[in-house]
């Protein structure tokens, strides 16, 4: 075997092994990439169930609605700072927000984060302690929470039926209380034959 052969093989091998070193290598960042993912979509959805927070979700979902009756508590939100000791809807304005941060600069997949939660219905319950905070500072005033509702909204037009893979059978659940339900004429049923729901 001739120097220049050897030489040859010498360099395939290297190559192989540079390659083989590459693949390994792109293996183990996507690998780290996924579980970076995870564990950043864990802690995003895990926040909320903090004692401060979960009880400022529950001022959102259980008060707001009555507060914002109340002209003293609008002219608060008016103010440039706001003392969320009673206005514990900023709280929550503040979490949306930065997760809209996180979604727009792709620290989180927005398809990872809306297969486990939407931001909607929060929007709505908030859309009017942030049009009063807009009326000082304008629409830069929580923006990223806007542009993590438009994704949102996009994401549902794109899974209208939800996002179950289109391969993958559905399993059959037997709705064994149906008939008696119906029969007792429950408020379920009530509101499906106003909707027009029966029988689909």
């Amino acid at each position: 075997m001739t120097l220049e052969v050897l030489s040859a093989a010498a360099a395939v091998g290297t190559f192989l092994v540079i390659a083989a070193t590459a693949v390994v290598a792109l293996i183990q960042l996507r690998h780290l990439r996924v579980s970076n993912q995870l564990q950043g979509l864990l802690a995003i959805l895990s926040l909320p169930l903090e004692p401060i927070l979960l009880e400022s979700f529950e001022f959102v979902s259980h008060e707001l609605e009555g507060r914002l009756q109340q002209p003293e508590f609008r002219r608060e939100l008016e103010k440039p700072t706001v003392d969320r000791k009673i206005h514990k809807e900023m709280r929550v304005l503040d979490y949306y927000e930065r997760l809209g941060s996180i979604v727009k600069n792709g620290l989180m997949p927005e398809e990872l984060y809306f297969d486990n939660s939407t931001p909607e219905q929060y929007w709505r319950l908030l859309s009017q302690v942030i049009a009063i905070r807009r009326r000082v500072r304008g629409p830069v005033v929580y923006d990223n929470f806007e542009y993590l509702v438009a994704r949102s909204r996009a994401y549902d037009r794109r899974h209208p039926e939800g996002n179950y893979p289109p391969a993958e059978s559905r399993l059959v659940i037997e709705d064994v209380w149906l008939a008696e339900d119906r029969k007792l004429g429950g408020a379920h049923h009530q509101r499906a034959v106003v909707e027009g729901d029966v029988g689909r």
